[in-house]
Protein backbone atom coordinates (compact mmCIF):
# COMPACT_ATOMS: atom_id res chain seq x y z
CA UNK A 1 0.00 0.00 0.00
CA UNK A 2 1.06 3.41 -0.90
CA UNK A 3 2.36 5.72 1.97
CA UNK A 4 0.88 9.40 2.11
CA UNK A 5 4.43 10.17 1.09
CA UNK A 6 4.70 8.09 -1.98
CA UNK A 7 1.14 9.35 -3.08
CA UNK A 8 2.65 12.84 -2.31
CA UNK A 9 5.13 12.13 -4.84
CA UNK A 10 2.79 10.85 -7.38
CA UNK A 11 0.55 13.77 -7.85
CA UNK A 12 3.89 15.91 -7.92
CA UNK A 13 5.44 14.03 -10.31
CA UNK A 14 2.09 14.19 -12.70
CA UNK A 15 1.58 17.86 -12.21
CA UNK A 16 5.40 18.12 -13.37
CA UNK A 17 4.90 15.65 -16.05
CA UNK A 18 2.15 18.37 -17.17
CA UNK A 19 3.63 21.21 -16.55
CA UNK A 20 3.84 22.74 -20.05
CA UNK A 21 0.30 22.14 -20.68
CA UNK A 22 -0.78 23.74 -17.22
CA UNK A 23 1.22 26.94 -18.34
CA UNK A 24 -0.45 26.78 -21.67
CA UNK A 25 -3.70 26.24 -20.30
CA UNK A 26 -3.27 29.86 -18.35
CA UNK A 27 -1.87 31.88 -21.40
CA UNK A 28 -4.80 30.88 -23.63
CA UNK A 29 -6.86 31.99 -20.92
CA UNK A 30 -5.34 35.16 -20.49
CA UNK A 31 -5.12 35.95 -24.15
CA UNK A 32 -9.03 35.92 -24.47
CA UNK A 33 -10.25 37.54 -20.99
CA UNK A 34 -13.98 37.09 -20.71
CA UNK A 35 -16.37 39.65 -18.44
CA UNK A 36 -18.64 37.84 -15.42
CA UNK A 37 -20.92 36.10 -16.32
CA UNK A 38 -19.95 35.65 -19.89
CA UNK A 39 -16.87 33.16 -20.14
CA UNK A 40 -18.17 30.94 -22.19
CA UNK A 41 -14.62 30.08 -24.05
CA UNK A 42 -13.01 29.62 -20.40
CA UNK A 43 -15.75 27.71 -19.40
CA UNK A 44 -15.70 25.67 -22.62
CA UNK A 45 -12.10 24.89 -22.17
CA UNK A 46 -11.74 24.08 -18.25
CA UNK A 47 -15.08 22.09 -19.34
CA UNK A 48 -12.85 19.72 -22.35
CA UNK A 49 -9.75 20.09 -19.92
CA UNK A 50 -11.73 18.30 -16.81
CA UNK A 51 -13.38 15.46 -19.71
CA UNK A 52 -10.02 14.50 -21.05
CA UNK A 53 -9.32 13.65 -17.71
CA UNK A 54 -11.83 11.02 -17.39
CA UNK A 55 -14.41 13.10 -15.07
CA UNK A 56 -17.74 14.15 -15.65
CA UNK A 57 -18.08 17.75 -15.40
CA UNK A 58 -21.62 19.69 -15.09
CA UNK A 59 -21.50 23.34 -16.75
CA UNK A 60 -23.84 26.25 -16.92
CA UNK A 61 -24.03 26.57 -12.90
CA UNK A 62 -25.09 30.47 -12.03
CA UNK A 63 -24.63 30.41 -16.69
CA UNK A 64 -21.12 29.68 -17.48
CA UNK A 65 -19.73 27.56 -13.93
CA UNK A 66 -17.92 23.58 -14.15
CA UNK A 67 -18.37 21.45 -11.45
CA UNK A 68 -16.29 17.91 -11.83
CA UNK A 69 -15.57 15.68 -8.52
CA UNK A 70 -13.28 13.28 -8.21
CA UNK A 71 -14.38 10.21 -5.31
CA UNK A 72 -11.77 8.67 -3.22
CA UNK A 73 -11.83 4.96 -1.96
CA UNK A 74 -14.39 5.53 0.67
CA UNK A 75 -16.53 8.18 2.13
CA UNK A 76 -15.06 11.20 3.80
CA UNK A 77 -15.45 15.27 3.59
CA UNK A 78 -15.39 17.14 0.16
CA UNK A 79 -12.89 19.47 -0.38
CA UNK A 80 -13.31 21.97 -3.07
CA UNK A 81 -10.88 23.42 -5.24
CA UNK A 82 -12.28 26.94 -6.98
CA UNK A 83 -10.88 28.94 -9.80
CA UNK A 84 -12.57 31.87 -11.02
CA UNK A 85 -13.22 32.27 -14.46
CA UNK A 86 -13.75 36.53 -15.04
CA UNK A 87 -11.37 39.42 -15.83
CA UNK A 88 -12.08 42.72 -15.50
CA UNK A 89 -12.34 45.62 -17.21
CA UNK A 90 -9.08 47.51 -16.86
CA UNK A 91 -8.43 50.54 -18.86
CA UNK A 92 -5.23 50.77 -20.37
CA UNK A 93 -4.12 47.01 -19.38
CA UNK A 94 -2.34 45.59 -22.90
CA UNK A 95 -3.34 42.36 -22.92
CA UNK A 96 -7.41 43.57 -22.21
CA UNK A 97 -9.90 43.11 -24.99
CA UNK A 98 -10.10 45.66 -27.12
CA UNK A 99 -14.08 45.43 -27.47
CA UNK A 100 -14.58 44.62 -23.79
CA UNK A 101 -11.54 46.12 -21.89
CA UNK A 102 -11.38 42.64 -19.94
CA UNK A 103 -8.58 41.71 -18.68
CA UNK A 104 -6.95 39.20 -16.21
CA UNK A 105 -5.16 41.84 -13.91
CA UNK A 106 -6.02 39.60 -10.82
CA UNK A 107 -4.41 36.26 -12.18
CA UNK A 108 -7.76 34.57 -12.02
CA UNK A 109 -6.01 32.55 -15.29
CA UNK A 110 -3.54 31.28 -12.88
CA UNK A 111 -6.10 29.93 -10.66
CA UNK A 112 -8.04 28.28 -13.07
CA UNK A 113 -4.88 26.87 -14.78
CA UNK A 114 -4.06 25.71 -11.12
CA UNK A 115 -7.55 24.00 -10.45
CA UNK A 116 -6.62 22.23 -13.56
CA UNK A 117 -3.22 21.75 -12.79
CA UNK A 118 -4.37 20.01 -9.52
CA UNK A 119 -7.14 17.94 -11.06
CA UNK A 120 -4.27 16.40 -13.24
CA UNK A 121 -1.60 15.63 -10.50
CA UNK A 122 -4.42 13.93 -8.10
CA UNK A 123 -6.59 12.44 -11.45
CA UNK A 124 -2.94 11.47 -12.94
CA UNK A 125 -1.36 9.99 -9.88
CA UNK A 126 -4.55 7.99 -8.91
CA UNK A 127 -4.19 9.87 -5.53
CA UNK A 128 -8.14 9.35 -4.97
CA UNK A 129 -7.80 6.01 -4.67
CA UNK A 130 -5.98 6.16 -1.68
CA UNK A 131 -7.86 9.10 0.12
CA UNK A 132 -11.49 8.75 1.92
CA UNK A 133 -13.95 11.69 0.82
CA UNK A 134 -14.17 13.68 -2.90
CA UNK A 135 -12.56 16.38 -4.43
CA UNK A 136 -14.83 19.10 -6.34
CA UNK A 137 -13.22 21.14 -8.86
CA UNK A 138 -15.32 24.46 -9.54
CA UNK A 139 -14.22 26.97 -11.93
CA UNK A 140 -17.21 29.71 -10.77
CA UNK A 141 -18.40 32.51 -12.76
CA UNK A 142 -18.46 36.08 -12.17
CA UNK A 143 -16.20 36.82 -9.02
CA UNK A 144 -15.51 40.00 -9.23
CA UNK A 145 -18.60 40.89 -11.42
CA UNK A 146 -16.71 44.12 -12.81
CA UNK A 147 -19.23 44.27 -15.76
CA UNK A 148 -21.82 46.06 -13.31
Amino acid sequence: MATRDDVKRQVCEAIDDNAERIVALGERIRKSPELGFKEFKTARLVEETLSGLGLSPRTGLAITGVRAEARGGKDGPTFALLGELDGLVVAGHPMADPATGAAHACGHNAQVAGLLGAAMGLVGAKALDHLAGRVVFFAVPAEEYGDV
